[in-house]
Protein backbone atom coordinates (compact mmCIF):
# COMPACT_ATOMS: atom_id res chain seq x y z
CA UNK A 1 0.00 0.00 0.00
CA UNK A 2 3.05 2.68 0.10
CA UNK A 3 1.97 4.78 -2.37
CA UNK A 4 3.06 8.28 -1.28
CA UNK A 5 5.72 9.50 0.08
CA UNK A 6 4.39 12.20 2.08
CA UNK A 7 2.29 9.31 3.61
CA UNK A 8 5.09 7.60 4.54
CA UNK A 9 7.43 10.17 6.03
CA UNK A 10 3.97 12.06 7.71
CA UNK A 11 3.48 8.59 9.30
CA UNK A 12 7.21 8.34 10.40
CA UNK A 13 6.72 11.91 12.71
CA UNK A 14 3.83 10.45 14.42
CA UNK A 15 5.66 6.91 14.76
CA UNK A 16 8.10 6.92 18.13
CA UNK A 17 11.51 5.61 16.46
CA UNK A 18 11.70 3.11 18.78
CA UNK A 19 13.83 0.06 17.39
CA UNK A 20 13.35 -3.62 17.56
CA UNK A 21 11.47 -5.37 20.25
CA UNK A 22 11.22 -1.81 22.34
CA UNK A 23 7.39 -2.24 23.08
CA UNK A 24 6.18 -2.31 26.96
CA UNK A 25 4.06 -5.19 26.44
CA UNK A 26 3.01 -7.29 23.95
CA UNK A 27 -0.17 -5.76 22.38
CA UNK A 28 1.49 -2.45 22.27
CA UNK A 29 2.32 -1.13 18.30
CA UNK A 30 4.18 1.99 17.95
CA UNK A 31 1.80 5.06 17.38
CA UNK A 32 -0.75 2.82 17.83
CA UNK A 33 -2.74 5.41 19.75
CA UNK A 34 -2.53 7.85 16.45
CA UNK A 35 -3.94 4.93 14.35
CA UNK A 36 -6.92 4.64 16.38
CA UNK A 37 -7.46 8.49 15.98
CA UNK A 38 -7.05 8.00 12.47
CA UNK A 39 -9.39 5.41 11.88
CA UNK A 40 -11.68 7.44 14.21
CA UNK A 41 -11.83 10.70 12.29
CA UNK A 42 -12.22 8.94 9.31
CA UNK A 43 -8.63 9.31 7.53
CA UNK A 44 -8.39 7.52 4.02
CA UNK A 45 -7.69 4.08 4.15
CA UNK A 46 -4.07 4.30 2.57
CA UNK A 47 -2.89 6.43 5.24
CA UNK A 48 -4.07 4.12 7.85
CA UNK A 49 -2.83 1.06 6.06
CA UNK A 50 0.82 3.21 5.14
CA UNK A 51 0.68 4.22 9.08
CA UNK A 52 0.24 0.62 10.33
CA UNK A 53 2.76 -0.76 7.57
CA UNK A 54 5.50 1.86 9.09
CA UNK A 55 4.70 0.84 12.74
CA UNK A 56 5.11 -3.09 12.23
CA UNK A 57 8.26 -2.53 10.00
CA UNK A 58 9.80 0.09 12.68
CA UNK A 59 9.08 -2.19 15.95
CA UNK A 60 10.39 -5.28 13.82
CA UNK A 61 13.32 -4.03 12.05
CA UNK A 62 14.72 -5.51 8.70
CA UNK A 63 10.53 -5.64 7.30
CA UNK A 64 9.30 -4.31 4.75
CA UNK A 65 5.54 -5.20 4.52
CA UNK A 66 2.54 -4.75 2.15
CA UNK A 67 -1.28 -4.47 2.59
CA UNK A 68 -3.12 -5.97 -0.44
CA UNK A 69 -7.03 -5.16 -0.90
CA UNK A 70 -9.42 -6.03 -3.72
CA UNK A 71 -9.14 -2.93 -5.71
CA UNK A 72 -5.29 -3.52 -6.13
CA UNK A 73 -5.48 -5.02 -9.54
CA UNK A 74 -2.10 -3.99 -10.77
CA UNK A 75 -0.41 -5.96 -8.13
CA UNK A 76 -0.91 -9.48 -7.40
CA UNK A 77 0.50 -12.00 -4.51
CA UNK A 78 3.12 -13.81 -7.71
CA UNK A 79 4.30 -10.44 -8.72
CA UNK A 80 5.32 -8.80 -5.29
CA UNK A 81 6.86 -11.94 -3.97
CA UNK A 82 9.09 -12.54 -7.47
CA UNK A 83 9.75 -8.53 -6.98
CA UNK A 84 10.97 -9.19 -3.36
CA UNK A 85 12.84 -12.25 -4.23
CA UNK A 86 14.87 -10.14 -6.95
CA UNK A 87 16.10 -7.71 -4.19
CA UNK A 88 16.74 -10.21 -1.91
CA UNK A 89 13.64 -10.26 0.28
CA UNK A 90 12.02 -13.58 0.83
CA UNK A 91 8.35 -14.07 2.67
CA UNK A 92 8.66 -13.63 6.35
CA UNK A 93 4.74 -13.79 6.84
CA UNK A 94 1.23 -13.46 5.43
CA UNK A 95 -1.79 -12.79 6.69
CA UNK A 96 -5.70 -12.45 6.26
CA UNK A 97 -7.38 -9.58 7.05
CA UNK A 98 -10.36 -10.82 8.04
CA UNK A 99 -13.20 -9.30 10.14
CA UNK A 100 -15.25 -10.67 12.47
CA UNK A 101 -16.98 -13.66 10.34
CA UNK A 102 -13.83 -14.42 8.89
CA UNK A 103 -14.66 -13.31 5.35
CA UNK A 104 -11.37 -12.25 4.26
CA UNK A 105 -10.86 -8.23 2.68
CA UNK A 106 -7.29 -8.35 1.88
CA UNK A 107 -3.69 -9.55 2.98
CA UNK A 108 -1.18 -8.62 5.30
CA UNK A 109 2.39 -9.48 3.44
CA UNK A 110 5.82 -9.01 5.21
CA UNK A 111 8.95 -9.92 3.68
CA UNK A 112 12.65 -9.69 4.99
CA UNK A 113 16.15 -9.93 3.89
CA UNK A 114 17.17 -12.98 5.65
CA UNK A 115 14.68 -16.42 6.15
CA UNK A 116 13.29 -16.60 9.17
CA UNK A 117 9.72 -17.42 11.08
CA UNK A 118 8.50 -14.34 13.56
CA UNK A 119 8.99 -14.89 17.21
CA UNK A 120 5.87 -15.21 19.20
CA UNK A 121 5.97 -11.69 20.14
CA UNK A 122 6.36 -10.75 16.74
CA UNK A 123 2.96 -12.71 15.75
CA UNK A 124 0.93 -11.07 18.37
CA UNK A 125 2.46 -7.35 17.15
CA UNK A 126 1.04 -8.97 13.60
CA UNK A 127 -2.14 -10.02 14.73
CA UNK A 128 -2.46 -6.15 16.55
CA UNK A 129 -1.93 -4.95 13.52
CA UNK A 130 -3.98 -7.41 11.44
CA UNK A 131 -6.88 -6.60 13.50
CA UNK A 132 -6.60 -2.67 13.26
CA UNK A 133 -6.29 -3.17 9.33
CA UNK A 134 -9.92 -4.98 9.74
CA UNK A 135 -11.63 -2.35 12.08
CA UNK A 136 -10.14 0.63 9.24
CA UNK A 137 -11.86 -1.26 5.97
CA UNK A 138 -14.77 -2.17 8.44
CA UNK A 139 -15.32 1.77 9.13
CA UNK A 140 -13.86 2.59 5.26
CA UNK A 141 -16.58 0.26 3.68
CA UNK A 142 -19.30 0.80 5.83
CA UNK A 143 -21.40 -2.27 6.49
CA UNK A 144 -23.34 -1.89 3.02
CA UNK A 145 -20.25 -2.04 1.08
CA UNK A 146 -18.42 -4.83 2.66
CA UNK A 147 -20.51 -7.67 0.75
CA UNK A 148 -19.16 -5.85 -2.65
CA UNK A 149 -15.75 -5.47 -1.31
CA UNK A 150 -15.72 -9.30 0.14
CA UNK A 151 -16.86 -10.55 -3.54
CA UNK A 152 -14.14 -8.73 -5.14
CA UNK A 153 -11.45 -10.25 -2.58
CA UNK A 154 -13.07 -13.68 -3.40
CA UNK A 155 -12.33 -12.77 -7.29
CA UNK A 156 -8.94 -12.02 -6.90
CA UNK A 157 -8.10 -14.79 -5.19
CA UNK A 158 -10.33 -17.15 -7.33
CA UNK A 159 -8.50 -15.43 -10.07
CA UNK A 160 -4.81 -16.10 -8.66
CA UNK A 161 -6.08 -19.78 -7.95
CA UNK A 162 -7.25 -20.27 -11.57
CA UNK A 163 -3.63 -18.48 -12.78
CA UNK A 164 -1.32 -20.80 -10.75
CA UNK A 165 -3.71 -23.91 -12.44
CA UNK A 166 -3.20 -23.20 -16.11
CA UNK A 167 0.86 -22.49 -14.89
CA UNK A 168 1.08 -25.95 -13.89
Amino acid sequence: MREDKRTTSRARKHLPLRGRGACKTPMDLPGEKRIVELISKGAPLAEILNNLCTAIDLQLGNIVSVMLLPNDTERDFKTIAHRALQFGLHLYWSADIALGDEDVLGSFEMYCCVPRKPTAFELRLIQRATHMAAIAIRKYHGDEDLSSARSAWKRALEKQSNEALLLN
